[in-house]
């Protein structure tokens, strides 16, 4: 019989990797931050159809990064379940067989 081998602690590691990104994600500067929060891009972009462009382009900009943010939240708390899914697998195993072992 073939040996499985899962790399849990790759997961582990990939699952914290990926909580980093989330965090810079989450942390990452929109259009409204680089105007001073001042509430409107008119003043900072001077015509109301630029400024309403760039007010779309901002709320969609966030959007897609609050979307990633979770997906990535998302596939890091997955990640993390089924390294200690695995390790628990194995433990139980383990016990499984020093019990059988006793036992015979």
């Amino acid at each position: 019989m073939g040996r499985i081998s899962v790399p849990v602690q790759d997961l582990k590691d990939t699952a914290r990797e990926l909580q980093n990104i989330g965090d810079l994600i989450g942390d990452s500067a929109t259009l409204y931050h680089a105007t001073g929060e001042s509430g409107s891009f008119k003043s900072a972009a001077g015509d109301s159809r630029l400024a309403e462009a760039l007010d779309g382009f901002d709320k969609a900009w966030v959007a897609g990064h609050e979307r990633v943010h979770d997906n990535v939240k998302t596939f890091s708390e997955n990640t993390d379940k089924i390294a200690e899914n695995f390790t628990k697998t194995d433990e139980d195993s383990a016990d499984s067989l020093e019990k059988s072992k006793k036992d015979a």
